[in-house]
C-alpha cells in the first residue's frame, strides 16, 4: 500500500490533469464556496474513489481516516469531496466511533453539497448500525449553525426511504424548526417528509396536516410532492403565497 503522502500526490496530479478552469469558476459561483476548485465533476471524483478501493480493499481504518483527513483539510473543494467519497467506500469503518470525525467535517462545511453527502451517506450509515448515534442528531438539532440543524434533519433520509428510522424524533426536530426562515431548513423538512411519504403516505399526510398552518409553502409543496393526488390537494389547497 502506498504511503499517505504518495497517494495524496497521485490524487492531486489526477485532479490537476483534468482541471477545467471555466467549470471551476462556475461551480465556485454556484456553490458560493470559499474553496478553490479544479472544475471536475462529481462522477469524476466518485470514479477516483472507486478506483482507489479496487487496489486498497483491505486498507486499515487508521489509514483510511488519515487519508480522508488530509484530503478534507485541503483548500480545494473536490479534494474535500474526495475525502467523503473515500470514506463512503469503507462502510465497515463507518461506525459510532467515526461520529466525532463526521461531526467535525459537518462543522467545517460551508455548503449544502458537502453537508448533504456527509449527513446522508456517513452519519446515515452510522445511524443504521447504532441507535446511540441519535444522540448526535439531538445535539445538532440545537446548534446555532443552521447547517448542523439541516444535518440533524436529513441524516435519516435513506432510512425514511425504506420505511425505517425514528420518525418521532424527526417530527420533533421539524416542529421546532418549522417557522425558521432559512431556505435550507424549510427545504430539508419538506424533503424528509417526501421520503417518509413514499413507504408511508398516511404518516406523512398526518404530519403535514398538523403543521399546515405554520409551515412555509416550500415545505408543504416539497413534502406533499409524492402523496396520492387526493392527499396532496388537501395539503396544498390553502397555499396562496409563500410564507
Amino acid at each position: 500500500m502506498k504511503t499517505i503522502k504518495t497517494q495524496l500526490g497521485i490524487f492531486r496530479k489526477t485532479l490537476e490533469k483534468n482541471t477545467n478552469k471555466e467549470r471551476a469558476v462556475n461551480e465556485k459561483r454556484y456553490l458560493k464556496s470559499p474553496c478553490k476548485f479544479f472544475g471536475v465533476s462529481v462522477p469524476f471524483t466518485d470514479k477516483m474513489a472507486k478506483e482507489f478501493i479496487k487496489d486498497n480493499k483491505d486498507a486499515e481504518r487508521e489509514y483510511v481516516f488519515e487519508l480522508a483527513k488530509r484530503l478534507w483539510d485541503s483548500e480545494f473543494h473536490e479534494e474535500k469531496r474526495l475525502a467523503i467519497d473515500i470514506l463512503r467506500q469503507y462502510p465497515d469503518h463507518i461506525d459510532l466511533n467515526a461520529m466525532p470525525v463526521i461531526e467535525k467535517m459537518l462543522e467545517q462545511s460551508t455548503g449544502w453539497d458537502h453537508i448533504d453527502e456527509i449527513s446522508i451517506h456517513l452519519a446515515g450509515t452510522v445511524i443504521e448500525k447504532d441507535k446511540k448515534a441519535y444522540d448526535y442528531l439531538k445535539k445538532w438539532s440545537r446548534s446555532d449553525n443552521f447547517w448542523m440543524r439541516r444535518a440533524s434533519l436529513i441524516s435519516q433520509i435513506l432510512l425514511f426511504r425504506q420505511g425505517k428510522g425514528d420518525h418521532r424524533l424527526f417530527f420533533g426536530f421539524a416542529e421546532k424548526m418549522i417557522e425558521e426562515k432559512e431556505f435550507f431548513i424549510r427545504k430539508a423538512i419538506g424533503w424528509c417528509i417526501r421520503e417518509i411519504s413514499k413507504p408511508d403516505p398516511e404518516k406523512a399526510f398526518e404530519f403535514l396536516q398538523k403543521i399546515k398552518g405554520r409551515a412555509s409553502g416550500l415545505t408543504l409543496r416539497e413534502g406533499a410532492k409524492r402523496l396520492p393526488d387526493k392527499m396532496r390537494k388537501l395539503i396544498l389547497q390553502e397555499i396562496i403565497l409563500e410564507k
